[in-house]
């Protein structure tokens, strides 16, 4: 499959392997991700979709290949390295400090971020909270919060980083609706402002809407690389993530 090649890509993903014993979770995959852009990544369980997002955030480090954010190699660097660098990324699993407040949530996360010694938190702060709709919860404890609500304080806490890329892992999952509106809503308005997204999700409808452009995982490797419709049609696409013949 040939790579989304761009002039100045922001991301790039060249021959990347990741093997946990005799498991080639992720297998010679490469891909680049054009600034500005929102990609998404999609694929059955198993596909190795967070292990890469893994490996591009710190948390895992690759066995082959380079990766690339804004020129520089990356493969063998440290989470807060690459925070501090401008990439931001939420989890599966809601990571927020639950016996913190929403505030004080943010306030650990600006420390790791780019603009860690500003003294400007207060401001961007409030300016965070007010765009994830959570200005009257900010002094709450997160762990008092329903699990949307703390999406959104996880949002908050990657945004307050100040980052070029965001690494958004099942951002919908076990979210109601309304909320899956809203953010969708919160990212193709970040999108406008000039940010770039990787987004892994199950809910195709959320990626086609937010993604024009979407990858296909399966078993480690890339399958496919195109629109949401073309996609949807493949039938590597439809054998391997839909289930179909």
């Amino acid at each position: 499959m040939p790579n989304n090649v761009t002039a100045s890509p922001i991301l790039e993903v060249i021959g990347v392997s990741k093997r946990f014993g005799g498991v080639l979770a992720v297998d010679q995959v490469s891909f680049n991700v054009a600034a500005g852009s929102a990609v998404g990544l999609i694929g059955p369980n198993g596909a190795g979709k967070t292990t890469l997002f893994n490996l591009l955030s710190g948390f895992e480090s690759a066995d082959d290949g380079t990766i690339r954010f804004a020129g520089s190699p990356i493969e063998r660097s440290f989470p807060h390295r690459i925070a501090r660098l401008g990439i931001g990324r939420t989890f599966q699993s809601v990571r927020v400090f639950a016996s913190m407040s929403v505030r004080e949530n943010l306030r650990v996360a600006h420390m790791y971020g780019r603009n860690a010694g500003s003294s400007h938190f207060d401001e961007r702060a409030a300016e965070i909270l007010s765009f994830v709709g959570l200005t009257r919860l900010g002094e709450a404890m997160a762990g008092s919060l329903s699990y949307g609500q703390r999406k959104l304080v996880e949002l908050g806490m990657v945004l307050i980083t100040d980052p070029s890329l965001i690494l958004l892992d099942e951002p919908v999952a076990g979210v109601n609706p309304a909320l899956i509106n809203e953010i969708a809503r919160l990212l193709l308005e970040l999108l406008g402002r000039g940010l770039t997204l990787l987004v892994v999700e199950h809910n195709l409808p959320f990626v086609t809407g937010v993604c024009q452009d979407i990858i296909v995982m399966a078993n480690g490797r890339l399958l496919v690389r195109g629109g949401g419709s073309d996609v949807q049609r493949d039938p590597q696409v439809l054998e391997a993530f839909l289930g179909a013949a």
